[in-house]
């Protein structure tokens, strides 16, 4: 016979158990790769490059071996080629830019995780170290419905 002050432990670690895989689900996981190869190349890989609008999570890796990278989000309806460039000519003038998020300065085999609330639209990740994203080191991501 089961006693009475047993069972409500149960019903709650069951209806528990049930509850947090739905609350895991609703999170978005983005994984990025940030690189760059001997003939100068640098680049952005993202394991996907749209998610629905809610809570997203960047899982930033460093897959340099040399060089540090940083990743910033920004929403935007610009191309990157129409992006500011500050007046040294080697990075995106981040000023010009309302809402620019980091998702964290990565060393060589690092990572870092972030994770953001994402609304409907049109976004551009890249790195800003000095002449990373005029070697390419960015990429579009959208969020939608």
């Amino acid at each position: 016979m089961i006693r009475s002050s047993l069972i409500a432990p149960i019903v709650t670690a069951f209806f528990l158990n049930l509850a947090i895989p739905a609350y895991a689900s609703d999170l978005a996981v983005v994984k990025a790769d940030l690189w760059n190869k001997p003939d100068g190349s640098q680049g952005v890989t993202l394991s996907t490059d749209h998610v629905k609008p809610g809570k997203v999570q960047f899982q930033v890796k460093n897959v340099s071996t040399d060089e540090d990278h940083e990743l910033l989000l920004v929403k935007t309806e610009l191309a990157p080629a129409d992006f500011p460039i500050d007046a040294s000519g080697t990075r995106v003038d981040e000023d010009k830019f309302k809402g620019l998020k980091e998702l964290g300065d990565v060393h060589p085999g690092k990572s870092r995780n972030t994770i953001l609330t994402l609304k409907t639209g049109k976004y551009v990740l890249f790195c800003n170290e000095q002449g990373h994203f005029n070697a390419g080191m960015y990429t579009a991501f959208t969020v939608e419905p």
